[in-house]
């Protein structure tokens, strides 16, 4: 019993995704020997038998978690290459070796501990291969939830193995049949009930990882335009204290129109770059919040960089929303990407964001030139309408229905004199 389950343990270790510690490699080993206790002791082999198969199961999802879909997989993988290798192993040595010198105690160690060795480099190249073809996180494998549905489907398999083909019918016995359908329905569904959660807490975990990326994405993106700011500043702050030293040798000399040409030259250019809109991304840094900092220094510069006159009001410190943030940026970046679409069909493109904190709450005011062709408001916010060829016209809809989801939230929208304005309020929660 301890050699069969040390086998075990070692063809899944050898399987497995992850290079599996001593430690855990153990728990393993003494969570399979509990498993297996109906099969030795009380010769419940079939039903045993699945309960070690639930065993690596609820093993690959609590272990690794990072990997658990992968893990149930070449958990399941692994019981089945025990079984293969030690079958293949028992014969060849019983073709090889006469089974009278297998009986003798002295030789029948040696062979077994052949069976051994033989059946862990076995294991072992057999692991390496399976990781190989089936880890390499191309296609479709890369995904978690593809493995949960291999899942799904091997355990599906081993169980009509187990049930339908271990277990006997009883002599006909209609109840007996029953009741092994019965357990056999059962236990896989319970099976199945962990590796749904498990891909549901899959789903929720990636979703997250991709939306925190994306914010360090756009973090990265407003530093590095920060970064630049400041070096166009301290580059402008050098130039001008040259500039003023050219100016005074112009004044000294008394050289007016030399000071002139100099002047229209070399010094009102310079107006340019002191109006650029990279410098008025600063007003971002009174956002205390780091994922709608993120959302509008990416769309902010997006829009700076399409050439559009970008204007940043944010004169207060804001640290709270009185919102869930996730649907707050959902809500922003909807506002702001029909903004920059609408305002890009005119001839002098313009977007607006004020940002305010106030007693009641905080006021967020989004504006920006567009063409009015005389469509009614109403039909903005219906689902399905756009002004966009070969777009689906969901991204008001689903703004305003985020917002009627809130009872603290006020949404009021204005079209009027070539300017589309969005103005949110949003207001301390009604206890």
């Amino acid at each position: 019993m301890l050699l069969s389950f040390f086998q075990l343990s070692l063809a899944i270790r050898n399987v497995w995704p992850k290079r599996m510690s001593l430690k855990a490699f153990i728990m393993l080993y003494i969570l399979l020997l509990l498993a297996g206790i109906p099969v030795t002791l009380l010769s419940c082999i079939p039903y045993g038998l699945f309960g070690i198969l639930v065993a690596v199961c609820i093993y690959g999802l609590a272990a690794y978690r990072d990997t658990a879909s992968q893990n149930v997989c070449m958990g399941m993988i692994g019981c089945v290459l025990t079984i293969v290798t030690d079958n293949c192993l028992t014969i060849l040595l019983h073709m090889l070796i006469p089974l009278s010198l297998i009986n003798q105690q002295y030789f029948s160690f040696g062979v077994r501990l052949i069976h051994i060795l033989l059946f862990y480099f076995i294991t072992l190249l057999c692991g390496r291969l399976i990781r190989k073809l089936l880890l390499s996180g191309k296609g479709i494998l890369r995904l978690p939830q593809t493995w949960y549905l291999i899942d799904a489907t091997l355990l599906l398999l081993i169980t009509i193995y187990l049930f339908d083909n271990l277990i006997p019918g009883q002599n006909g016995s209609v109840g007996r049949m029953i009741y092994n359908n019965v357990l056999h329905i059962s236990g896989y569904l319970l099976v199945m009930l962990f590796l749904l959660l498990a891909m549901r807490r899959s789903y929720l975990e990636q979703i997250q990882t991709e939306a925190k990326q994306k914010a360090l994405q756009d973090l990265q993106d407003y530093t590095h335009n920060l970064e630049v700011m400041y070096n166009g500043l301290r580059s402008f702050k050098h130039d001008y204290v040259n500039i003023l030293l050219s100016i005074s040798g112009y004044i000294e000399n008394c050289d007016m129109d030399e000071l002139k040409k100099f002047f229209e030259d070399k010094i009102f250019p310079t107006k340019n770059l002191i109006d650029q809109g990279d410098y008025k991304l600063n007003q971002l840094s009174n956002i205390g919040v780091l994922e709608i900092k993120s959302l509008l220094s990416a769309k902010m510069i997006y829009a700076h960089e399409s050439g559009i006159d970008v204007t940043i009001d944010i004169p207060d410190r804001v640290d709270s929303f009185l919102m869930d943030t996730v649907d707050l940026a959902r809500i922003l970046g909807i506002f702001l990407d029909n903004a920059i679409e609408a305002t890009l069909e005119t001839e002098q493109p313009q977007i607006g964001l004020n940002i305010v904190q106030n007693n009641a709450g905080v006021s967020i005011i989004i504006s920006n030139r567009f063409r009015d062709n005389g469509m009614a408001l109403h039909r903005l916010k219906q689902k399905g309408f756009s002004t966009k060829i070969g777009h689906q016209g969901i991204g008001l809809s689903n703004a305003q229905k985020l917002i009627s989801s809130y009872d603290n939230v006020l949404l009021e929208t204005t079209m009027q004199c070539g300017c589309f304005m969005q103005h949110m309020e949003l207001t301390a929660r009604k206890e």
